[in-house]
């Protein structure tokens, strides 16, 4: 084996994938860490927390220079950088082209949210969950943050195929576990199953869709035992996943996660809503796949069919251990850290101001204030008076393309700000 890398992931570690990965590194014979801002609400295994209570810029720059002297590759996760936000005087994710010219190699996991923008999701999934949820993202400031990756970043990777329609240029890497901490057990299925629903949040899993199923089953005389599992420690979760027959992850997010991996390492059966690019990214996976049309008929022949339910279970672990397990993806990184690095194309990111709301209107003044200019100077060139009529408006001196890109701005800053109203 070549020389040992220096590696640190940061400065989020969700769903405990940061972490997963750095101790698979580690067993490669690589030195990794995984450094949080802050405590971790789950309390996964990190190898630092540090703490930004205090508003102390100096944290940010201690914590920057310790990791630019000890570690070559920084895989950063979930859009997050060293400088997240303006603390210290100066813009988030300024660090990003300075690691590039350090020589270090840089590396961003989206996992989700962090990418997601709602404009796109309502188009690409008919179960998005942007319909019936109070949530509205940021979806200007995600495609910048996502923008300043994709210039400085060496190489991308996102958790789930689906991803890519925010980050186009990424790969699939896939969600990750340690298949040694879910020890191999019997695929047993009962004639009566326990079906169970653990969701993070309800709003995102279809959970709405999910209970009302379960009741109208229940009223046919389906045998089945069903529970609904919310808000407990992890180690609890896992061991009702153990336990059951049938794990339901979800109805509508058009892939399978966590949940259901965890379900297939503990050999049960998987059910989540799978759509084409998940479909065509883990052809072998073997989940039942469900969506709120259907759900009442698919889960009726699924809890029917115990030889189909024995069928799924046996083949869980087995696509585990190929596709998901953490071994899998360290050696996949390595592959890629070493590989040689991306040259940053020659401009700087354009417009690299902040991420804040009211900030952007500086955009659009200078973009106002370059449309006068030309206007004026088309006049000029085709001898028409420089001065307008007095009788227009401020507004009405603008050409309508640049009308039409303030009431969009204006739109939004008056629902941002009735969003902060109603907090």
């Amino acid at each position: 084996m070549s020389a040992p890398l220096r590696i640190l992931h940061a400065a989020r570690n969700p769903a405990d994938q940061a972490g997963v990965v750095v101790r698979a590194l580690r067993k490669l014979g690589h030195e990794a860490e995984v450094w949080v801002y802050d405590e971790n609400p789950f309390r996964y295994q990190v190898d630092r927390e540090i703490s930004i209570k205090s508003g102390d810029p100096q944290v940010f720059w201690r914590t920057f220079l310790e990791a630019i002297e000890r570690f070559d590759v920084i895989h950063f996760h979930f859009g997050r950088s060293l400088f997240p936000d303006d603390w210290g005087g100066v813009p988030p994710l300024w660090d990003l082209p300075i690691y590039r010219i350090l020589g270090k190699k840089v590396f961003a996991t989206w996992h989700g949210s962090d990418c997601r923008q709602m404009r796109i999701h309502l188009e690409k999934n008919p179960w998005s969950y942007f319909k019936s949820s109070d949530l509205r993202p940021d979806d200007d400031r995600t495609a910048k943050v996502v923008e300043v990756f994709r210039t400085y970043a060496d190489r991308q990777f996102v958790t789930a195929p689906d991803y890519l329609d925010y980050v186009p240029d990424a790969e699939v890497l896939g969600r990750v576990i340690d298949l040694e901490e879910w020890p191999e057990q019997a695929p047993g299925q009962r004639e009566r199953p326990l079906v169970l629903h653990v969701p993070s949040r309800r709003g995102t899993k279809g959970t709405e869709f999910l209970l009302p199923a379960i009741e109208a089953l229940k009223t046919e005389g389906l045998a089945f035992d069903f529970q609904l599992l919310e808000g407990v420690p992890h180690d609890e979760a896992r061991r009702a996943i153990r336990n059951a027959d049938v794990v339901v992850d979800n109805l509508i997010t058009g892939d399978y996660e966590i949940v259901s991996i965890e379900a297939m390492a503990s050999s049960r059966v998987a059910v989540a809503n799978i759509q084409a690019p998940s479909a065509r990214a883990f052809p072998d996976a073997p989940v039942f796949s469900v969506d709120p049309t259907i759900v009442r008929d698919r889960l009726r022949s699924l809890i029917g069919d115990l030889e189909l339910r024995r069928s799924l279970a046996e083949r869980g672990r087995a696509h585990v251990a190929a596709t998901h397990d953490a071994p899998v993806a360290a050696e996949k990184l390595v592959a890629a850290y070493t590989a040689p690095s991306r040259p940053v194309a020659r401009q700087a990111f354009p417009d690299w101001v902040s991420l804040a709301p009211a900030r952007r209107v500086e955009q659009v003044e200078r973009l106002l204030a370059q449309a006068r200019h030309r206007e004026l100077d088309y006049r000029r060139r085709l001898g028409l008076a420089v001065e307008l009529p007095d009788d227009r408006t401020a507004k009405d001196r603008l050409p309508m393309p640049v009308r039409l890109v303030l009431r969009r701005w204006r739109a939004r800053l008056t629902q941002a700000v009735r969003r902060r109203r109603g907090r």
